[in-house]
């Protein structure tokens, strides 16, 4: 079967003044797939996550997404966002707002979806996380993983092509990334097409049809998970798995 390659980057580059962070990557996503991004902290992963969605102008190369180019500058970028879901390591819910404003404030601002269908909508979206309970609380009512949730579901309520996950679980504490992995392998079940930059290796290895492996700015592996797990070919990426696994 062919993959449906609808984000493709080509020799990205990306520099902060004189340093360059990214080295010339090239890859692809295809619909419905899951990629994990691995690799030492410093190399490069969530500045290339954050290249995806051009929270950070690449230097140079080419993102195509659904077939535009949109590093052109001639492109409305806010308009190719929308269909991208990102959820960072923080949560940045709004804090005096309390869980459901948090989730329809975008879809009715942006989207111009009536009220009561957003409401019905997060509703819907609450009770897949198991948070159904939770839509008048405030965010310091909550645990890190239940905000996390929210800040997945806000995400969903704009209905992305695809999800892009920056360490989602890494400012969590051990007991609450489990519940923030198990919605993320429903979502991956669903169908949803997700980038995640993460250090949990049980999810990359096991939920990730597919693993890149990131270091000095460079795409050093890129295969099926489990081939990448078991059989690493490049001492790099050896040398991670040891300290890592």
């Amino acid at each position: 079967m062919e993959r449906d390659e609808f984000l493709q980057v080509i020799d990205l580059h990306k520099n902060f003044h004189k340093n360059e962070v990214l080295k010339g990557i090239t890859t692809s996503f295809a619909r419905n797939e899951v990629v994990s991004i691995i690799g030492p902290s410093g190399g490069g992963k969530s500045t290339f996550l954050r290249c995806l969605n051009l929270l950070e102008k690449p230097t140079s190369g080419s993102i195509i997404f659904d077939g535009v180019d949109i590093c052109d500058r001639k492109q409305n970028i806010n308009i190719h966002r929308q269909k991208m879901g990102m959820v960072f390591q923080q949560f940045n819910l709004f804090k005096n707002a309390n869980v459901l404003h948090n989730l329809i404030d975008a879809p009715i601002r942006i989207k111009k979806m009536p009220q009561a269908e957003a409401k019905e909508k997060a509703v819907q979206l609450l009770e897949r996380v198991g948070m159904a309970d939770r839509s008048e609380s405030y965010p310091y009512q909550l645990s890190g993983g239940q905000q996390q949730r929210i800040a997945i579901v806000r995400a969903l309520m704009m209905d992305p092509e695809v999800m892009l996950f920056d360490e989602p679980t890494s400012a969590l504490d051990p007991e609450m990334i489990g519940e923030v992995l198990d919605v993320m392998k429903r979502l991956a079940d669903a169908g949803m097409t997700m980038i995640v930059v993460t250090h949990e290796m049980g999810f990359a290895r096991e939920v990730s049809s597919r693993t890149i492996f990131l270091d000095g700015g460079r795409i050093e592996e890129d295969k099926p998970s489990h081939e990448l797990f078991d059989h690493p070919e490049s001492q790099r990426l050896i040398s991670f798995l040891n300290k890592v696994l």
